[in-house]
């Protein structure tokens, strides 16, 4: 019954198939991540001992990018998918003088008896 349980946990749980990451070491540095069809492109600036992180992102070349902000104070860590955008999740760090962002592949294996 155990085994049975554990089987059925393993494969309800997402699975990271791949993973890239963006250092992103000093304020104003900036980079782009691409995952899938999702381009990514973030930059970072200190406001008021937090780091406002600024994102824009697109799945369609001929889309107009959405824009995605927020702030992290030292240590702080959050992820999440993006609106309209399946498979991929995206994770912002802030850890010492500068941020990393992550993108990371997922997907959900069902078992059938």
């Amino acid at each position: 019954m155990k085994t049975l349980a554990l089987l059925a946990a393993l494969a309800a749980a997402p699975v990271t198939a791949h993973a890239d990451t963006l250092l992103l070491p000093k304020p104003l540095s900036g980079g782009t991540l691409h995952a899938d069809s999702v381009d990514l492109s973030v930059y970072w600036t200190p406001v008021d001992g937090a780091a406002e992180v600024v994102a824009f992102y697109t799945d369609r070349p001929d889309a107009t990018p959405a824009r995605l902000a927020l702030r992290l104070a030292e240590g702080e860590q959050v992820t999440f998918g993006l609106p309209g955008v399946t498979g991929t999740v995206y994770s912002f760090e802030r850890a010492g003088e500068g941020v990393s962002v992550t993108s990371a592949r997922t997907s959900t294996d069902l078992a059938l008896n």
